[in-house]
């Protein structure tokens, strides 16, 4: 029996990744799905955007918005968001906010559009493509040797 090492670190790798793609399938779902109870919608203004430098040197991006829900009092919360649309977002803008009625203050900014079905689907492929090639190529890479006559 030969065994072929390459093809098997190639197999864990794209198996690997296969993986991560379809966490991501997962999580885009659930985001999807998250927003989708948010049945509240409204127009919130952006009150302060600000940057958080962490002991690593990396950092995130804050957007403070405030809102007003049907019938209740003004609320005030924290988003962190990409750093382009950060870039690209300024205090005292106006944006789409979707809210859970039952508890406004569980809320989230829509900077830039809703999470959509189509990238979950995608990444759904992506991940499903790496898996199978990978399991095809690790599953070759233990093959026996033909004997010559």
């Amino acid at each position: 029996m030969k065994i072929s090492f390459s093809g098997i670190l190639g197999g864990l790798i794209c198996i690997g990744i296969g993986c991560i793609f379809l966490a991501g399938t997962w999580g885009s779902y659930a985001n999807y799905h998250r927003l989708q109870a948010y049945d509240g919608l409204t127009v919130g203004k952006i009150t302060k955007k600000y940057f958080q430098k962490a002991a690593d040197g990396s950092g995130n991006y804050y957007l403070d918005y405030s809102f007003l829900p049907a019938a209740q009092d003004k609320i005030s919360s924290t988003s962190v968001i990409d750093k382009q649309q950060w870039d690209m977002l300024e205090v005292g803008d106006t944006m789409e906010i979707r809210y859970d009625q039952s508890n406004p203050a569980r809320s989230i900014p829509m900077y830039g559009g809703s999470p959509s079905l189509v990238l979950a689907f995608f990444m759904l492929i992506l991940g499903t493509v790496f898996l199978l090639f990978g399991g095809s190529r690790l599953f070759n890479s233990f093959h026996k040797r033909k004997k010559l006559k």
